[in-house]
């Protein structure tokens, strides 16, 4: 029986579920029993000795920092958390390296195939426990890993060698690793829900969206790290177009953790603050992490204060004295009261951030979005719903499921079993290839010359186009190009991948212009010169770039391994 385990690994959080191919039910563990909890997923928090060997993950990375009481002995370990945002805007390299909370820096790399193989370990023993006298391997599974829609071709790439070094897949057999995107996994899960499925219990005249094509909607994934949209019509049969580009910004959950720092370091000053902080990590750690689940609620909270930042602060002032500046926050018995109106204001950076991608989206009078579905642990942060539903409510209908936060795991199993439900996806760039023409002097002029061997002048940075910006292109068609060798004993053709935010391009020195990646072509008949053909094929519409190279000779096709890491 076919099983397939998706992973949604979160910026603040990370779970994962699987289905049996012939069962209906998507089962899913609970996190933090041992601990007095019962969530859903666990925190997207690691740690290693200070041999760098993985220790723990989750709650009990987390919970096993904290009781570091000692300052030394937590300095000792690397602790990585909210590690996931590293790879946002960043060029990227195997060996790029990660600084842990102990100040020292490990391998990106061995952080998040760590981190994902403990997740497999896990997922594979669960699966144990419900295949009585069956055991699953890594290479029974079809595995899908959901990443933000809004990240680079090469952070792609990253997590899917993370995934092949933490033992998911074989580079042997790529195919049974799925890169999904996220809020196009929460569509999926959300076009099947019944109403009863949302939390506003109100649909539509039909039981599900996928029931009535021509049904436009917008997902607005808020996750802890990024807010991703995407904007998806029903066609017949209940698959999915996209209707407009990918967007979203870095604005996420942890925004609003950020600013509450700040806030505190305010509060309490920042010698005292930076005190804390130096000598008392985990302590920080464990404000940050109360703080976080804070977010869920409407009005006035409480945070406990650390013992140590209390001790740190009285030596200087009265601790009453702190809070006697600032109306919005109160001293009482050891906890730091803040008020519904303090806790709006730490939101206000990450709702302006939504509010304005949606807007840019909402005024194309081309779309005729119905529905906003507000998916993402995020999404239940009482002031980001009630800001969207107040702000987009009268234009259309604002829906977020029960399990908001399980919307883009559990659609990422279903995804994983029909990866052609989205039918054709929107090109974020205009993106092609650096080729070589003959040399024209009034065309080319100042550009770069290449001189082959045999004297023939050519301009080396011309751009052919494969895709325009906000193209439309269907999941499986594929783009041509045909090229010839251009020295006689030519055995190997190296491309360079590059995109830009125009339309039209001529040239890859272009302003604007970026190299994002490079794939080799073997040409072993090297008789025919400089009439050996080759045809490249890459294809746009899936969730990452795919190339095969045919050699119209021998007829022989092979898949090119497309490289989108500076090395």
């Amino acid at each position: 029986m076919e099983v397939y385990i998706a992973i949604d690994f979160g910026t603040a959080f990370t779970g994962y579920c699987f289905k049996f191919s012939e069962s209906k039910q998507v089962r899913q563990p609970k996190w933090g029993e041992e601990y007095g909890l019962n969530t859903p997923k666990t925190p997207t928090c690691i740690l290693f000795d200070e041999d760098e060997n993985f220790l723990k993950f989750g709650y009990d990375a987390v919970m096993t920092y904290t009781r570091q009481t000692r300052k030394n002995e937590a300095k000792k370990l690397f602790l990585f958390d909210n590690f996931k945002m590293e790879l946002f805007g960043k060029e990227l390299h195997r060996d790029f390296m990660m600084t842990a909370k102990n100040g020292k820096e490990m391998r990106a790399m061995k952080v998040f195939s760590e981190s994902l193989k403990f997740m497999k370990v896990h997922a594979l023993d669960m699966i144990g426990k419900h295949t009585a006298g069956v055991t699953y391997s890594a290479s029974d599974a079809t595995w899908v890993l959901t990443v933000p829609a809004i990240w680079s071709a090469a952070a792609k790439q990253f997590m899917r060698e993370a995934a092949t070094e933490a033992g998911l897949v074989t580079e042997s057999e790529p195919e049974r690793l799925i890169v999904a995107l996220e809020p196009e996994a929460a569509s999926v899960w959300c076009k099947q829900l019944p109403k009863e499925g949302f939390m506003e219990g109100d649909l539509t005249e039909a039981e599900t969206i996928e029931q009535v094509p021509g049904t436009q909607y917008m997902v607005v994934d808020c996750g802890g790290g990024t807010i991703d949209i995407t904007v998806h019509e029903v066609v017949e049969g209940g698959r999915l177009k996209e209707l407009h580009r990918v967007s979203g910004n870095n604005m996420g959950g942890q925004t609003v953790d950020k600013n509450f720092k700040a806030f505190i370091r305010e509060i309490f000053s920042e010698n005292v603050f930076d005190e804390f902080e130096e000598n008392h990590p985990s302590e920080l750690q464990r404000l940050l992490y109360d703080f976080s689940i804070c977010k869920r609620y409407d009005g006035e909270v409480l945070v406990q204060c650390p013992y140590s930042l209390q001790q740190i602060a009285s030596k200087v002032d009265d601790i009453e004295a702190y809070f006697s500046r600032d109306n919005d926050v109160d001293w009482e018995s050891g906890q730091i009261l803040l008020s519904g109106a303090k806790l709006k204001d730490l939101h206000e950076d990450s709702v302006r951030g939504i509010e304005s991608l949606m807007k840019e989206i909402l005024k194309k009078p081309t779309l005729n979005i119905r529905y906003i579905f507000l998916v993402g642990g995020f999404a239940l942060s009482p002031y980001v719903n009630r800001f969207v539903k107040e702000k987009f409510g009268s234009k259309c209908q604002v829906l977020c499921p029960v399990d908001a936060q399980m919307a883009v795991v559990n659609g990422a199993v279903m995804f994983g079993m029909m990866p052609n439900v989205v039918e054709s996806r929107i090109s974020v760039f205009t993106y092609g290839i650096a080729v070589v023409h003959f040399f024209d002097k009034i065309k080319h002029k100042g550009k770069s010359k290449y001189v082959s061997k045999d004297g023939v002048h050519y301009c080396d940075v011309c751009f052919h186009c494969l895709v325009k910006k906000d193209e439309s292109v269907p999941f499986d068609e594929a783009e041509q190009y045909i090229f010839n060798a251009l020295e006689i004993e030519q055995n190997e053709m190296l491309f360079s991948f590059y995109c830009t935010e125009k339309e039209t391009a001529e040239f890859v020195d272009e302003e604007g212009m970026m190299k994002i990646g490079s794939l080799a072509v073997s040409m072993p008949k090297i008789s025919q010169g400089r009439n050996h053909s080759v045809i490249l094929e890459i294809k746009f519409g899936f969730t990452e770039m795919q190339a095969t190279a045919t050699d119209v000779d021998s007829g022989e096709t092979t898949s090119v391994k497309m490289d989108f890491m500076s090395k």
